[in-house]
């Protein structure tokens, strides 16, 4: 027998035993009870642009993702819409449990991975984007819904498994078009790392990738598209210009300075004692004020890409201050879980200590339940394009926006702590006897 069909006739069979555990149906069914309960006891949440998603215009450039839009124009009800929106997140983490529990059903330790990573979806900073009327919860759930498929196939040889991968890839870039700056380095690396573990050459499975290539060219196209529609409007060009101009010194603030046309009501307003309040009324009166300035601002002089290109070492080293200090954003006030709990699964002002924390208790569980790790060269050249994607994105992020750069960077900060507990352990296998290293 070859190792992969071999592969492919022990791991159907795990997964199917998955399904008839006892426990499995009662975790299960447990998160279902614990999601439909804090539902039940909360409220729709607005935000001061919940307004663009319920217009009903899915084509509208300030809307670049289409899921949110089409839901919340859809659906008149908001506590309807946000249930629509719990229950897609619900079962993206039942899939993400349940490829813990596939992937690692060799081994005792898929137990408390699995339980972990529902107690966390369960966090005010991951579950309260549910009640939001706006484009974060179903973001997270794409998020969550790709990373899953990534565990599972650490297990499945299948070529229809990684369509499916890329059928979720493709999901989260029509959810959240820029996204596509990790999406698509990862995807690829995930590919190549599926075609290698389980010895599957693209020549056996080229009408997997001819699928495959069509919809992830297709999301990606249209991501680069609504991305591009975006950059372009110079309404919300000057208005995060404005945002950065007060949040990012010294690297745009100086930029801003040195090269705008002098204008004295900007170092008035940064200078005085309401900088923000200040600066942002400038959006109504700069016109007035100073003319040619506002023309400046108005240009592409302030896109992230020149403004950094001016220092990029100031740029660089403002990123570092920022995110090295960076919470997590909490969509509402409803929490899941006691405070306590809460604050221990996924404290919202320790996102890096929570992510070291997280990766070590799923490496030391592995450990115990003696899955096999293997370090290789192409491994750690992976997870270097992997980070350093995610890395660039929320760089995009920060240098786009200096007002709500904290909700911006949802879902990837605060997904950082599950992401580091689960993977590396995950998409290892479940133990000694495990094939396709």
């Amino acid at each position: 027998m070859q190792p992969g069909s071999a592969l492919r006739t022990g791991v159907e069979g795990g997964a199917s035993s998955v399904l008839r555990l006892p426990g499995t149906w009662i975790l299960l069914l447990a998160y279902l009870a614990a999601n439909l309960w804090a539902w039940v006891g909360s409220e729709p949440v607005t935000t001061w642009d919940s307004g663009r998603y319920t217009s009903g215009d899915i084509f509208l450039f300030l809307n670049p993702g289409v899921p949110p839009t089409f839901l919340f124009s859809t659906v008149s009800n908001p506590s309807v819409a946000v249930f629509l929106q719990m229950v897609i997140y619900a079962a993206a983490w039942i899939s993400f449990a349940l490829s813990i529990l596939y992937s690692l059903h060799r081994s005792w330790i898929r137990w408390p991975i699995a339980t972990l990573a529902l107690l966390a979806s369960l966090t005010s900073p991951l579950w309260a984007w549910n009640l939001v009327i706006g484009s974060e919860g179903l973001t997270v759930s794409a998020v969550v819904l790709w990373m899953s498929t990534f565990v599972w196939l650490a297990q499945s040889a299948r070529s229809r498994t990684w369509i499916l991968s890329t059928g979720a890839a493709s999901a989260l870039l029509v959810t959240r078009p820029q996204t596509i700056l990790f999406v698509v380095p990862i995807h690829i690396v995930v590919s190549l790392w599926w075609s290698r573990r389980h010895r599957r050459p693209w020549v056996d499975v080229k009408g997997s990738l001819a699928v495959s290539l069509i919809i992830l060219l297709a999301a990606s196209g249209w991501s680069v598209y609504r991305s591009a529609l975006l950059a372009k409007d110079d309404v919300y060009s000057f208005r995060y210009a404005l945002h950065n101009l007060v949040e990012k010194t010294p690297s745009f603030r100086q930029y801003a300075l040195n090269e705008s046309p002098p204008c004295e009501a900007i170092p008035t307003a940064l200078n005085g004692p309401q900088p923000w309040t200040d600066v942002i009324a400038l959006d109504n009166t700069l016109i007035g004020l100073c003319p040619e300035t506002f023309i400046w601002f108005k240009s592409d002089a302030v896109s992230p890409v020149t403004w950094v290109l001016y220092d990029p070492l100031a740029a660089a080293l403002n990123f570092r201050d920022v995110m090295w200090g960076i919470a997590l954003p909490v969509g509402s006030e409803t929490s899941v879980l006691p405070s306590a709990v809460d604050d221990l699964l996924l404290p919202v002002h320790n996102v890096w200590l929570a992510t070291g924390v997280a990766l070590m208790l799923g490496l030391l569980l592995g450990v115990l339940g003696r899955v096999r790790y293997r370090v290789t060269l192409r491994g750690v050249v992976g997870v270097a394009i992997a980070i350093g994607s995610v890395t660039l994105y929320l760089f995009a992020v920060w240098a786009a926006d200096g007002y709500d750069v904290i909700r911006h960077m949802v879902p990837i900060t605060t997904l950082l702590p599950i992401a580091a507990l689960v993977l590396p352990t995950g998409m290892s296998g479940g133990g000694p006897r495990a094939r396709g290293y």
